[in-house]
């Protein structure tokens, strides 16, 4: 009877997990299908595909192909996403299906979350931040754009699932999947250098059995370490001096998030500053520069960038509104809202259903945010009263908001870029939600 009844939960979750995911599935495809964008093909996803096209060609570049002149490798940009639309093209897609390959792959992402969730929540809270993936109207509008954050966000959520079943089950093969996948994710995005370091010193650091572990996760680390020693070989080896690399990228980046309010003297130039800027070659043309003139700005307003850097940047990283994008002005939405470009229409203007499921995230965003804030005090009392506990699976999920939090808040806190993280913030939510029922019970209990 016992059997009976463990084969009709499993029944009962899988059928659960599958509806969950064909309304994922469903949401997207038919965002996809409403949704006109603006001028799809600008900016950064320009650049993506022009990098698409010459590595499919053989070789890395961002300038735009013409037939009398050579084409100069650089490494502005990472290769992941243009190896990813690479990939698609050879197998006989074009752009609309790069878009519905994100869309799956978006899909995905309840499933893993779903997988992640379960072995440290409820099984009420790992369906529940499945739910929130699955309607989550900033990964469901990023689809549609030729723009990383889909894939990105799809392998760093893998790449943290298949770490967490290799530390469960001891096993090696796992363990070098993980550091392939983390490689793969790096080359997508290089600010996921740090991650595999930080679980794999978490392990190390807090592990009653780290001597099991010392081997596997040195594989681990050999593994996921031939990827970025790799880009860095090939650049050092075939690029030219005054080739565009990332670090230039880094740079202008580090710029663009040095304004406090984004502002820099005209307030109509909001959150475009530098454009305005007439330091801004150099303010994010080196490093050197950079440090030289923040320092002058530092000295003039000290207060105004402390408030900016420990509170500003971090509210804006994680808010609501894209911020650059001027769509919604004319909907009363707020700038930008959900859309990284702007949008002629889509689903969430033509379909009631759905508009109301954004409704219902917006509505959801503080709670979750404040939840998730509150999760650092658990976390301490974990780390100050816990058991020297290998699993520590929560704290993968922690790591990942708390690094990417500090990392955009030192750099550019653009939302999009917090948008690939909306996985691992509402897994920490809820854990932080279920820990905080908890601590009522235990002191509810004790006081009887």
């Amino acid at each position: 009877m016992l059997n009976e009844n463990k084969k009709c939960g499993r029944i009962l979750i899988v059928l659960l997990l599958s509806i969950i995911f064909a309304l994922a599935l469903q949401l997207r495809i038919q965002y996809v299908n409403k949704t006109i964008v603006n001028i799809p093909v600008r900016a950064d996803a320009r650049q993506y595909l022009v990098y698409a096209y010459n590595l499919f060609n053989g070789t890395f570049s961002k300038d735009i192909p013409n037939n009398s002149e050579i084409l100069h490798p650089d490494s502005f940009r990472s290769p992941g996403y243009p190896l990813f639309i690479v990939l698609v093209y050879s197998l006989g897609g074009d752009t609309k299906t790069v878009v519905y390959a994100q869309a799956v792959l978006s899909a995905l992402a309840v499933l893993i979350t779903f997988g992640i969730g379960i072995q440290f929540l409820p099984l009420w809270g790992a369906f529940f931040a499945s739910v929130l993936v699955a309607i989550s109207p900033h990964l469901i509008s990023m689809t549609s754009y030729v723009l990383t954050e889909t894939l990105f966000s799809f392998t760093l959520l893998l790449s943290i699932f298949l770490f967490i079943f290799a530390e469960k089950k001891h096993s090696k093969l796992l363990f070098m999947g993980s550091g392939l996948l983390f490689g793969y994710t790096y080359l997508i995005n290089q600010t996921a250098i740090v991650i595999p370091f930080l679980f794999v010193f978490l392990i190390l650091f807090r592990s009653s059995r780290r001597k099991i572990f010392l081997s596997k996760t040195l594989l681990f680390i050999t593994i996921f370490s031939l990827f970025p020693v790799g880009w860095v070989l090939r650049n050092n080896i075939s690029l030219s001096p005054d080739a565009p690399k990332g670090i230039d990228r880094a740079v202008q980046t580090l710029s663009h998030g040095a304004y406090p309010g984004f502002v820099y003297k005209n307030p109509d130039m909001k959150y475009m500053p530098y454009k305005e800027d007439p330091m801004q070659p150099a303010f994010g043309g080196s490093f050197y520069s950079f440090s030289k003139i923040f320092l002058e700005r530092f000295k003039e307003r000290p207060f105004r960038y402390v408030i900016w850097y420990l509170f500003e940047k971090p509210y804006y990283l994680w808010s609501w509104n894209t911020l650059q994008s001027q769509v919604g002005g004319n909907t009363g939405r707020g700038r930008g809202d959900v859309y990284i470009y702007s949008v002629k229409t889509s689903l969430y203007l033509t379909s009631p259903g759905a508009d109301l499921s954004r409704k219902f995230m917006k509505l959801l965003q503080p709670v979750i945010l404040v939840l998730a804030l509150a999760g650092v005090f658990f976390v301490y009392r974990k780390y100050r009263y816990g058991k020297n506990n290998f699993e520590l699976y929560d704290w993968r999920v922690f790591l990942v908001i708390f690094y990417y939090t500090i990392f955009y808040t030192i750099f550019a806190p653009w939302p999009r870029y917090s948008v690939p993280l909306r996985p691992e913030l509402y897994l920490f939510a809820l854990w932080t939600f279920n820990n905080g029922i908890d601590h009522i019970k235990k002191k509810q209990f004790k006081g009887q």
